[in-house]
């Protein structure tokens, strides 16, 4: 799966889907964890992000204080980097706005929805008669359903919101689903194929939009 990185509006989708999904901030900067046992698709990303930032990005290995292996990217800090960083972390903590939303391309949508996305399915004696999919931002209603309009208005994706404990998720049924895979599949690397496959064919789980495990240093 090769990204078109080629322009800044790409770059921009690109880098706006990973602070949507795995990133963190870090000072102006962010980085990107994942279990290693996501390692494929971590080197997926690290070549999207030396294309981007045109330098060398380290694969890190590190463990969570419980003994649980990870995988960092922290890329070179550039201009672009830091003007999304700033629009995303106003007041120093994120804030999905509508301005922010409209940076994002196909492949950035694509990112954000394998970070962040989970699948799971509708049983009745014990056949499968329904798929449920989440987009698990885990934020107030307000943002959740700014995040609705936009996928509605820009790409005629219909999401519903789901409460979550203290917060609000994404929610589409089957239907709509499978419109949104077709969306994104051009966009999605081969070890991640399983993340929009419909069918029970495989598995789909995220932790959703929290903050990392430590780590040790």
């Amino acid at each position: 799966m090769d990204y078109d990185v080629s322009s800044k509006v790409e770059q921009r989708g690109v880098l706006a889907g990973m602070l949507l999904g795995k990133g963190r901030r870090r000072n102006h900067n962010f980085f990107i964890q994942h279990s290693s046992t996501q390692e494929s698709y971590v080197l997926f990303k690290q070549q999207l992000l030396e294309q981007i930032t045109r330098s060398p990005v380290k694969l890190q290995r590190r463990r969570t204080k419980q003994g649980y292996p990870l995988l960092r990217l922290e890329p070179k800090l550039i201009p672009l980097t830091r003007v999304l960083v700033k629009k995303l972390y106003r007041g120093g903590q994120p804030t999905i706005s509508p301005q922010f939303l409209h940076l994002l391309t196909l492949q950035g949508i694509a990112i954000w929805f394998l970070d962040e996305g989970s699948k799971s399915f509708k049983k009745t004696d014990g056949k499968i008669h329904a798929l449920e999919v989440y987009l698990n931002t885990y934020l107030p209603k307000s943002e959740n359903e700014a995040i609705a309009a936009y996928f509605s208005q820009v790409w005629g994706i219909q999401w519903g919101l789901s409460k979550a404990s203290r917060a609000y998720r994404l929610r589409m049924g089957t239907k709509e689903s499978r419109r949104f895979f077709e969306l994104i599949r051009p966009c999605v690397p081969e070890p991640m194929l399983y993340k929009i496959n419909p069918s029970a064919n495989g598995t789909a789980t995220t932790y959703g939009h929290q903050t990392p495990p430590t780590v040790k240093e």
